[in-house]
């Protein structure tokens, strides 16, 4: 390996998506910087296949999951934990000094020295921040001679040390300067500065130095995720994968984006086929939860596809919201997502369809809304129908039929006289008599029951169809 002591190596340059992450901005501005770029970075190395406007509004809104917040990114190394490179420490430790735990550790340090202290100390961050180096230089030295027992003054001095002057021997002391201090102020600043001293060392090709340096950084601060990530690459380079698998599955578990930082990480390549099966035992679940949302989702669509055309058959509008043609897009564009078998792009597709599933509910509830809105018309007409039968049948249905019978008798008996039989006019007097029965009684009945029918029909299928999606949808 090469050993990197009058340079930077190259794990301690700024990648391309942080190149305007740097000092001389606002510490907020930093911060929004930095989760820009976050996001461009994640972004850059997701399959993007989203045509459809809601699919894409799926997967942004996981990426800005992913990409932290900023209220993540305002704890420093500790929140952004796989977004951490040390090619930004600087303004990472800008980000550091402006945490409120931070802002409190200092005023009980600097609680009984003069005014004067304070101020240098002020002026040396301040200086630091606006990227005068030079002075925040001058100004953390005279500091460390008049107040020792401030470990963020020899962090600060090693970084400017180890990023600017290049002089790694010099930074290597400020920082073992920081962790004795830190010890007894600051178990985090502890492993803060065991970081940066296992680095250099790295640098210097002692491998083996920086493993435990690294461990002992997250000995002191166990849920600090980007240690225990830096203490697996450093095992990784040992050769030790029974070191660094489990550390890369707890990374991990912690934080999805430690994949992409590990699978473009050279330090593992002595350990790929590892972490290949790292990377499979976290597919194979995530694939099989896809199928199975696959499956039941597919299940709700079709049923609900189905009634939704029943719907529109019987002449019934419904709400707009209930056009499943781009949920079906966005279902397949999915679908093909899983087809690149990459961790983060199955995490997004897992996501994707749960997201995919609640906006199915919400078309299937506007849905049930609409059907119970036309079961309640339908109820409205089969009052009125009914009403329209019971005035029909309190009627003097009888009355009318006699006065039709007699008329009919008028044209009956002439014409039974003309066929010149006496059977002629019995026969007519019948039809007659049968025919007004069934257009002055029967029909008119007739008509309105099976008008209540059908509607009584279509309001028991539309129960039935209420019923049956709520089944499916909140089985």
């Amino acid at each position: 390996m090469e050993t990197y002591k009058d340079e930077l190596a190259p794990w301690e340059k700024k990648k391309g998506y942080y190149k305007c992450i740097e000092l001389g901005k606002d510490v907020f501005v930093q911060r929004v910087d930095l989760r820009n770029q976050i996001r461009e970075m994640i972004t850059s190395q997701i399959v993007l296949t989203s045509t459809t406007i809601t699919s894409k509004k799926i997967i942004d809104e996981k990426i800005d999951s992913l990409a932290y917040d900023i209220r993540n990114i305002g704890n420093g190394i500790f929140g952004l934990k796989a977004a951490f490179e040390w090619g930004i420490s600087e303004v990472v430790w800008q980000i550091e000094q402006n945490t409120k735990e931070f802002k409190e550790l200092l005023r009980v340090l600097y609680a009984s020295q003069d005014i004067l202290i304070k101020d240098m100390r002020n002026e040396a961050q301040e200086s630091y921040e606006k990227g005068d180096v030079a002075n925040a230089l001058e100004v953390y030295l005279e500091l460390s001679q008049a107040f020792k027992n401030d470990f963020s003054v020899y962090i600060s001095l090693g970084i400017i040390c180890l990023f600017h002057e290049i002089n790694k021997e010099k930074a290597l002391d400020y920082f073992n300067k920081a962790i004795e201090i830190a010890r007894t102020q600051s178990g985090y600043y502890t492993s803060y500065a065991l970081l940066y001293k296992a680095l250099i060392v790295r640098d210097l090709n002692h491998i083996e130095d920086a493993a435990a340096l690294s461990k002992q950084a997250v000995e002191f601060t166990p849920t600090f995720t980007e240690a225990i990530y830096q203490n697996a690459q450093y095992n990784a380079l040992l050769g030790k994968p029974d070191k660094a698998i489990p550390l890369l599955k707890e990374v991990i578990r912690d934080d999805i984006i430690y994949c992409l930082k590990i699978n473009n990480e050279l330090d593992f390549d002595g350990i790929r086929p590892h972490i290949a099966k790292i990377f499979e035992e976290i597919r194979v679940p995530h694939n099989e939860r896809i199928k199975r949302k696959m499956k039941e989702f597919d299940k709700k669509i079709n049923y609900f596809i189905d009634n939704v055309k029943y719907v529109h058959q019987q002449g019934y509008g419904i709400s707009n919201n209930c056009n499943v043609k781009y949920l079906q897009e966005n279902r397949d564009e999915l679908a093909y997502m899983m087809n690149y078998n990459s961790v983060l792009d199955v995490h997004i597709v897992d996501y994707g369809f749960s997201q995919l599933d609640i906006s199915l509910t919400k078309d299937i509830s506007l849905f049930i809304v609409d059907c119970n809105d036309i079961r309640n018309r339908l109820e409205t007409k089969k009052r009125e129908v009914r009403n329209k039968l019971s005035e029909v049948k309190r009627k003097n249905s009888f009355y009318h039929y006699f006065l039709y019978s007699l008329f009919s008798q008028v044209l009956a008996i002439p014409i039974g006289f003309s066929m010149k039989s006496p059977y002629g006019i019995y026969i007519l007097e019948a039809i007659t008599f049968v025919a007004c029965f069934f257009l002055v009684i029967i029909i008119p009945r007739a008509k309105w029951k099976k008008l209540y029918s059908d509607l009584q029909k279509r309001e028991s299928k539309l129960e039935q169809i209420v019923k049956r999606i709520k089944e499916v949808l909140f089985k």
